[in-house]
Formats: structure tokens, sequence, C-alpha cells
């Protein structure tokens, strides 16, 4: 679909403004300045922030829309991961003291791999898998699925008190997924992940599909 008038007036005040400093919004305890929102213009690489406020709007969204059938959703930042990975359980356990992570259906997890490549992962404790989404088709090959299935184990045996089965979880690598056919969609794709998955939506786009998204996602 495309873009109305007001809709296109407001990309472009948030790209065409003189000062790159200026905050654009705030919320989610998070600033968004214009130089954020430029990282979704052309070909740049997203930024944390950027990716972090759009898990924010997935997260807000479900909530907003809970009675229309949408999954539940808890959408983890872009420092989790590597928290998780560099400290272990006790890096992160206090992250979720006021959030009961077993009642949601999906938990989307950005990883940020060596810092120059996005991708998403996605716990679905509904349908019990941790899913590895990479639009360049690599396998994870980092552990970070078994690190998350640790996760939930150590999670619920702090908050829940109680063991937390993931035998039956299918882990898996989703090598057939959307692919990137560039050197920087990889943010935008790794959000259309989550996206479309806590839509409950199949993964029916492509990389002529990403400067749509781009414009959508500000």
């Amino acid at each position: 679909p495309d873009f109305t008038s007001e809709q296109r007036s407001i990309i472009n005040h948030a790209i065409n403004g003189r000062s790159h400093d200026e905050v654009l919004i705030n919320k989610f305890n998070l600033s968004i300045t214009r130089r954020d929102i430029l990282t979704l213009t052309g070909t740049n690489w997203l930024n944390d922030e950027v990716i972090n406020f759009y898990m924010n709007l997935i997260t807000e969204r479900s909530q907003l829309l809970a009675d229309r059938g949408l999954p539940s959703v808890y959408a983890m930042n872009t420092f989790f991961l590597p928290r998780l990975m560099s400290s272990g359980y006790s890096g992160v356990r206090r992250w979720t003291r006021k959030i009961d992570i077993f009642a949601h259906d999906i938990i989307p997890v950005p990883v940020h791999v060596g810092g120059i490549h996005w991708c998403m992962a996605i716990i679905h404790l509904k349908k019990k898998y941790i899913h590895y989404y990479d639009s360049m088709g690599d396998r994870d090959s980092n552990g970070f699925i078994m690190h998350l299935e640790n996760y939930l184990r150590e999670e619920s045996l702090d908050k829940r008190k109680q063991p937390f089965d993931t035998s039956d979880f299918v882990k898996a690598s989703m090598t057939d997924c959307p692919r990137q056919h560039n050197g920087s969609d990889c943010g935008v794709f790794s959000c259309m992940f989550a996206e479309y998955i806590t839509r409950g939506r199949n993964l029916t786009f492509s990389q002529e599909n990403m400067q749509y998204f781009r414009q959508k996602m500000i």
C-alpha cells in the first residue's frame, strides 16, 4: 500500500530537518534523534536505537490488540543476548524482574553477529520452538539458540521456582527464510522477521520490499 500525503509529510520532516541531533520522539525510555532515523534511509545500517524502538512497538502492539487474537509478545532488546553470552544468566537475571516471560507466546530476540550483521531469534513458547533467522542464509554457528534455551530453563527456576522442559522444543536455523541481496538491509530483514511472525503471518517479503519497509518504519 502507498503512503498518504500526511504520512509522506511525516517521513519528509523526519529525514530532512536541519539538526541531526533533534529528538523526534521520546518513548519506551528511548530518545530517537534524526540521526537515528536516517539509518532507515538509503542503504544505511540500522542502529541499536532504531531496532530497540521497533521491538518495543511490536511488544506494545500485542498489548493494545490483545483482543484481536494476536499472539502475546515480549521482545528483548539488542543488548540482552550479548549480555547473556558474556555474563551468563546472572547478567540478565534482573532484566525481567517485573515481567513473566512465560505468560507470553512469542519472545523476539535481536542478534548482532560480530557487531556487523543483524539476525533475529524467535522463542515461540506456544508453538515450542526456538528459530534463528539470518537473511544471509547462514546457520547459528555461535550457540545463540543453545544460550536462549538455557536462559529459559534458568529463568523458570529463578522466577517460577520450577523446571522448564525444553526437550520437546524444535531448535533450528531457518535457512529457507527470505534473503537479502545486498550488504546493508540485514537490520530491516531482522525487524520484518519479528514483525511478520508476531502477527502470525508467513514470511512472504523479499529484497524488493526493503525500501518500502524502511519508509514504513520511519
